[in-house]
């Protein structure tokens, strides 16, 4: 079982159907369901996943959002999610992080959590990947 940080892209694209990286996203939450992978994940991956697909989402977004928030809440008890919590020391860590790589904040605290938890980050960003070296596909 790998444990590793999800940045949002990923889930996004994991979900919906016609973002042209969903193919590859798939592998992601498949492994997920199978108990390969432990996501780890800022609660804002969470508000930017909803955020994007709402902006996204095509006709009946509403029940794909609903459906999201269903195997979210699953996952997290049957602890195959993590989520963490943007407290003082998070921000802190954060804000150096976006200072020390030039990423935007959001970024930043995807990056910062993966720094904390010394594992891996997978991403679709392709800012956070020419910019963090340890982050990848």
């Amino acid at each position: 079982m790998e444990h590793v940080v999800v940045d949002s892209s990923i889930l996004v694209s994991s979900l919906l159907q016609e973002d042209v990286l969903h193919q590859q996203a798939r592998p992601y939450i498949n492994g997920l369901e199978n108990g390969d992978y432990v996501f780890h994940l800022p609660m804002l991956a969470v508000v930017e996943m909803v955020a994007a697909i709402s902006r996204r989402a095509p006709a009946g977004w509403q029940a794909l959002l609903v459906g999201t928030k269903m195997s979210l809440r699953d996952w997290e008890k049957e602890g195959k999610i993590e989520l963490y919590p943007l407290d003082r020391d998070r921000m802190s860590n954060s804000s150096h992080v976006a200072q020390q790589h030039g990423l935007r904040g959001a970024d930043s605290v995807m990056v910062a959590l993966a720094q904390e938890l010394n594992v891996p980050l997978k991403t679709f960003d392709k800012e956070i990947l020419q910019k963090f070296p340890q982050a990848s596909i």
